[in-house]
């Protein structure tokens, strides 16, 4: 096994299309996240929709942010090794 890293331009092309799309991902995800938020405001004297849109908010926003961070760590451990 080589110790030099593999930079040839296909690799660091994928990287790049991995982060870019890992971007994406994270901003659509905080979009949700943010509008989720914003629209407990209207629902909180209501606490059946409170807590529904909450357990939205979580699956559909928060859920896939912790995914998106988990891929971003390992990019940043497989980058290193």
């Amino acid at each position: 096994m080589s110790s030099e890293k593999d930079l040839s331009p296909s690799t660091n092309k994928g990287r790049k299309d991995q982060l870019r799309q890992l971007q994406h991902d994270m901003k659509t995800y905080l979009g949700v996240v943010t509008m989720g938020l914003q629209a407990l405001e209207a629902v909180r004297e209501d606490p059946e929709e409170f807590a529904e849109l909450s357990q939205t908010i979580v699956q559909e926003g928060v859920e896939p942010l912790k995914q998106i961070v988990a891929e971003i760590v390992d990019v940043a451990v497989n980058e290193q090794e």
